[in-house]
């Protein structure tokens, strides 16, 4: 295993509460949470792009090699950053399963909404953070009273919805589409010009739409 991979093992698990700090050598100032607090408050501020190892360090008053001594690249913070911005689930409630799935939805959107940023972290693995596994571990005790769930699918078929509407709604905030489009639209494809009147212009609620198509399919099935 290369030193990338052991520098991000390494605060990968302190993440998990299952790396021992050294005792050698000079105390480190900061840990990785803080270190990702710091850089999840950058991000919030300038966008994900503009962050930076360097620039992480300035926010914290540190020198950019001594942020090698927690990661040493940016997809490594990133994975800190969303840990850290997403959090911990609150109590998930309802008066049954849909119920407290659809709960489930909106505040995992609700942090999606606070970090918009989020939306453009792309899952390329299956997740490393303690809080990306507290989520899906939500939704199975939400659901846990309805059998013949496959939760885990569930959770990560709910997720992907999260996800892809919080990133559609992150791209439409400020950016109205070209003054022409509707009419060359209706032009080339006048079906839909009969359905022009629909508005599904708010994310939020075509996600919730999204929501409940799943969840009839999920009892039928």
């Amino acid at each position: 295993m290369n030193g990338m991979h052991n520098q991000e093992d390494r605060a990968l698990r302190q993440l998990w509460g299952l790396e021992v700090p050294a005792t050698r050598g000079p105390r480190a100032r900061w840990t990785p949470s803080q270190l990702a607090s710091a850089a999840v408050d950058l991000a919030d501020e300038v966008g994900l792009d503009g962050v930076s190892l360097g620039r992480v360090a300035e926010h914290l008053g540190m020198t950019t090699t001594a942020v090698y001594r927690y990661v040493d690249s940016k997809a490594n913070l990133v994975e800190l950053m969303f840990d850290a911005a997403v959090g911990e689930p609150p109590a998930i409630t309802g008066d049954d399963w849909q119920q407290r799935c659809r709960s489930w939805v909106s505040l995992l959107g609700d942090r999606f909404a606070e970090h918009p940023w989020l939306s453009e972290v792309r899952p390329t693995r299956m997740p490393t953070q303690p809080n990306a596994y507290a989520w899906i571990d939500a939704l199975f005790c939400a659901v846990a009273d309805q059998e013949g769930l496959d939760a885990l699918r569930l959770a990560l078929l709910l997720d992907s919805l999260v996800r892809a509407y919080a990133s559609l709604e992150s791209g439409l905030r400020g950016a109205a589409p070209a003054s022409w489009l509707g009419d060359a639209v209706a032009t080339r494809f006048p079906r839909l010009a009969a359905a022009s009147a629909q508005d599904v212009s708010d994310p939020r609620l075509e996600r919730d739409f999204a929501v409940e198509a799943v969840l009839r399919g999920v009892v039928q099935s």
